[in-house]
């Protein structure tokens, strides 16, 4: 988990152009003024990386970034374990 998470948090970092140390787990995409396109390109991304597809239609409006990141491991782990 850790490790995607960082992965995760310089991609959002990079896009948002902000210090990856300043995204925590329980930081909001308010907070970030992060729009659903932000959230997109960044699901997009680790798609990418990771080479899967998140489901579209079990992507939720998340609140904070470690709601989302989390959801997404969970789903990475899951396909690994099918």
């Amino acid at each position: 988990m850790q490790e995607f998470f960082t992965l995760a948090r310089k991609i959002l970092a990079e896009q948002m152009d902000i210090d990856p140390e300043t995204l925590m787990m329980e930081t909001t995409f308010e907070e970030l003024d992060a729009d659903s396109i932000d959230i997109v390109e960044m699901i997009m991304a680790l798609e990418d990386v990771y080479d899967v597809e998140f489901p579209e239609d079990e992507k939720k409006d998340y609140s904070t970034f470690g709601a989302l990141i989390t959801d997404l491991y969970e789903y990475l782990r899951q396909m690994k374990n099918a």
